[in-house]
């Protein structure tokens, strides 16, 4: 797994010394692993199709079997044959996309925590700079690693830096020495030392009236409980209006539709299927809502290539179908 995140944030590394933009290479990457797997997707759609429509050869099979499970999965092996489906057919695109999903999830954790270091310390170290050049901004979102949300500052704070590894400090710390942008190289031998260093220098600068203002809050808009737990607190220059999270639940529910609305569900599954999509649905507001805004583009733009790409299969289905349904008429 690791070599597959340090293999795509190298692949994003490429194409972005070429683009120039991170949210602009993150959609043009997006696009091209689509495009790379759509020949997997294409026979993945057209056995599920396939296997939907059997179902009623399936289920005589069930009821003329049922007391006899062995000769059950002999017919059952004999009907897939004949049709030329394979009950596992669907698996294995839905296996990468989950696999890319997830490396994409650590490689661009990775990158923004690169990010969000290096804009501190550059801050740190050059506090007559004006902030808004450190960060990476894209349409209404301030900076591309941090949350597209107004209850996120645009800024990295105390809380999205202590989340970073001691590792990444030191190593972003060295690059910046060697170009001249900061005077010393950090060498924290562990998370202690991070810890400490942030407790008593990170923090004090985050209060100081240079960073301060960057990542104050709405006065009356601070410590919002959600649910009775959850504190949420609107910030003066948030850092996005929650966009991407809401674009990423409707395009997952116009998804999940189109993908039930091609196949024949058995009524005892309808109950599985709808807690999938609610759990889907959680996971995109969750991911969406509380990662870094490069991570949610991926998700985003990952959902309307799939809406896009199910509504052409569906067509060339049905073609192909059509086609089929002639050439028997006339005998062929």
């Amino acid at each position: 797994m690791n070599f597959l995140n340090s293999a795509l944030l190298t692949l994003i590394k490429m194409l972005y010394s070429v683009i120039n933009n991170y949210a602009v290479t993150i959609v043009v990457f997006t696009l091209l692993i689509k495009l790379v797997v759509m020949p997997l997707n294409l026979k993945s759609r057209r056995s599920t199709m396939r296997m939907s429509t059997l179902q009623p050869k399936m289920k005589e099979l069930q009821e003329k079997y049922k007391d006899d499970q062995e000769k059950l999965n002999q017919k059952m092996q004999e009907l897939y044959r004949k049709e030329g489906v394979s009950p596992f057919g669907g698996c294995l695109p839905m296996l990468i996309s989950m696999v890319i999903l997830f490396a994409m999830f650590y490689a661009l954790r990775t990158f923004a925590n690169e990010q969000l270091v290096q804009q501190y310390l550059t801050f740190y170290h050059h506090q007559d700079m004006d902030p808004h050049s450190l960060v990476e901004p894209f349409l209404w979102i301030k900076n591309l690693w941090m949350p597209d949300t107004p209850f996120a500052t645009f800024l990295p704070d105390v809380k999205s830096l202590q989340l970073v590894d001691f590792n990444v400090w030191n190593q972003v710390s060295a690059q910046l020495h060697s170009t001249g942008v900061i005077p010393e190289v950090l060498n924290f031998a562990d998370r202690n030392a991070m810890m400490e260093y942030i407790t008593n220098v990170v923090t004090p600068f985050t209060q100081s009236e240079v960073y301060a203002p960057h990542i104050a809050a709405v006065s009356g808009l601070s410590n919002l409980k959600l649910l009775g737990f959850i504190d949420l607190t609107i910030y003066k220059e948030w850092n996005g209006l929650f966009i991407l999270p809401i674009l990423s639940m409707g395009t997952q529910v116009i998804m999940q539709k189109l993908t039930m609305a091609q196949t024949q569900m058995d009524p005892s599954q309808a109950g599985s299927q709808k807690m999938m999509i609610y759990m889907m649905l959680f996971m995109s507001l969750y991911f969406c809502a509380t990662y870094n805004s490069a991570f949610a583009i991926y998700w985003v733009v990952a959902n309307i290539y799939a809406i896009v790409e199910t509504l052409c299969f569906n067509k060339y289905f049905k073609a192909q179908d059509n086609k089929s349904a002639k050439a028997e008429e006339v005998g062929i």
